[in-house]
């Protein structure tokens, strides 16, 4: 107890500690992750498979991440951590730049730590991220990013506010489609405004326009060639369940949208009436020029989400989908205790405890999970055993050194190239994989696959292979059985594998 009456007394003298326990809560973070387990999430088995290759596109999402991903992999290679630690850095700066733009529009000097906290108290930022997120996390830190540049822009404008709102534009356009949302109603937001208005007729616009296209303009250029690759899998995301009544359909997608934002924004309510208590609630009526801006900011962004939603049919939107726009909510609660002239003295660890309790009981518990949950025949990506097998059918031909590896599905991918750092890993789903050459194809390769028992897998890889120019019928096709990850043996996988030898 002395302890935390430390931590707390000194939270209340120093706010800008919250920021190097932050700092120290993604340390955590990163590392319970390589403790946690050897296997992957699907966005983790994504971006470890795709990280080989440096593209212009890589599907249905945008490629700011990938870009970053495959950066940190050339400099450090592959593996649990370089996955982690991107994820993670980009979640903590996302938090940096957000209290850099709440020290902006708000004179108590104890809200910034209160609004970067507000953003912790997120679930999509401590639950859904923590669990497996990618390009939604790189959309938050481009919100943040954005949010600062155009409230300096907005107080202090100079050529440099401009050009980093156009930077902040761009990177948000290649992080995630729906950002475009975001500077739409920015602008909208702030024409009622007569003082602010005038920021959108200045000429150095102009320049910040320039910056965003030159960011978007490679990949812009792909989706022009690539249109139908590039939104199918959103759109029919988006049209699950769908009924085929556009009235039915359209009230699923605007109940979807409610839900989701409930979802999303009572957490973070809930966090500061726990910390604010009645203030809060007397705060709400309190107004000045920046919560009308951040209101309207919020307000319009979720209008724009709903009639996206119903322009493409929508059944369903989700919780990350809101997640950026939501990201506003901390900062427009603060806008209000400070409009409102609210005590906040003791307010900083009032809401640090119970948010550090949310924050770090969650990554605790993903860990503990893995090991309690087979126990009771519970087993999740996290324990398929899919490292074990790729080392024991390397173990059959010891110093065997495959130039390719061909998987039927994802994570068997991204555990080749955790494995097998130096091959090839190719994957028949991912059109974009560059062809073998000729050198590759002279050298032995591993086919693996996850359901031995399907016919249709074995000649869906062999059908592949023989694109690649690898002969189908030299493979014999063979059976492995390994336990689940910290099953203690009780329970096992079947996966297929065979070797190929090299072509003369």
């Amino acid at each position: 107890m002395r302890a935390i009456r430390r931590i707390s007394d000194a939270l209340a003298r120093r706010p800008d500690l919250v920021l190097w326990l932050i700092a120290a809560y993604y340390a955590i973070a990163v590392i319970l992750r390589m403790l946690r387990s050897e296997a992957l999430q699907s966005d983790e088995s994504e971006q470890l498979f795709q990280s080989q290759f440096l593209l212009m596109g890589y599907g249905r999402q945008p490629p700011f991440y990938n870009w970053l991903q495959y950066g940190v992999i050339q400099l450090i290679g592959p593996s649990i951590f370089a996955i982690s630690l991107v994820k993670n850095l980009l979640l903590f700066l996302c938090c940096v730049v957000y209290g850099l733009a709440a020290r902006i529009v708000l004179k108590d000097r104890r809200l910034p730590a209160i609004a970067m906290l507000g953003v912790i108290a997120m679930p999509a930022v401590s639950v859904l991220s923590q669990r497996d997120l990618t390009h939604a996390v790189a959309t938050l830190f481009a919100v943040a990013l954005f949010t600062y540049a155009f409230f300096r822009t907005l107080t202090r404008p100079s050529l440099w506010s401009y050009v980093l709102t156009g930077l902040a534009v761009g990177i948000g356009l290649i992080a995630k489609y729906n950002f475009v949302i975001v500077p739409v109603a920015a602008i909208l937001t702030i024409l009622p405004e007569p003082d602010l208005r005038k920021r959108i007729f200045d000429w150095r616009l102009i320049p910040a326009l320039l910056v965003a296209a030159a960011i978007c303009l490679p990949h812009g250029l792909w989706v022009l060639g690539n249109l139908t690759e590039a939104t199918a899998g959103t759109i029919k995301a988006m049209r699950r369940d769908a009924s085929g009544n556009v009235v039915l359909d359209g009230l699923s997608g605007i109940g979807t949208l409610v839900a989701a934002a409930l979802n999303g924004g009572l957490p973070v309510l809930g966090f500061f009436l726990l910390a604010f208590r009645r203030t809060l609630v007397h705060a709400w009526r309190a107004e000045n020029q920046w919560t009308r801006v951040t209101g309207r900011m919020i307000l319009l962004c979720l209008v724009g989400v709903g009639i996206i939603g119903l322009g493409f049919g929508a059944t369903s939107i989700s919780q990350k989908w809101l997640s950026p726009f939501l990201l506003l909510l901390p900062l427009y609660l603060c806008l209000k205790l400070d409009a409102a002239g609210a005590d906040t003295s003791r307010s900083v660890p009032r809401l640090f405890f119970p948010v550090a309790a949310l924050a770090l009981g969650f990554v605790l518990y993903l860990a503990v999970a893995n090991v309690i949950g087979p126990r009771f025949g519970d087993y999740g990506k996290e324990n398929l055993p899919a490292g074990p097998f790729i080392r024991q059918v390397l173990a059959e031909r010891p110093g065997a050194n495959p130039a390719y590896v061909i998987a039927s599905d994802q994570f068997l991918a991204a555990i080749a190239r955790l494995e097998l750092p130096d091959a090839r890993v190719l994957l028949p789903t991912f059109e974009q994989t560059p062809p073998l050459g000729e050198a590759d194809r002279a050298r032995p390769g591993l086919v693996i696959w996850s359901a031995p028992e399907n016919a249709e897998v074995l000649a869906l890889l062999k059908a592949y292979a023989a694109e690649q120019g690898i002969p189908p019928d030299g493979l014999a096709p063979r059976t492995m059985s390994v336990p689940y990850l910290f099953s203690g043996g009780r329970h096992n996988v079947l996966f297929g594998y065979a070797w190929v030898n090299g072509t003369p």
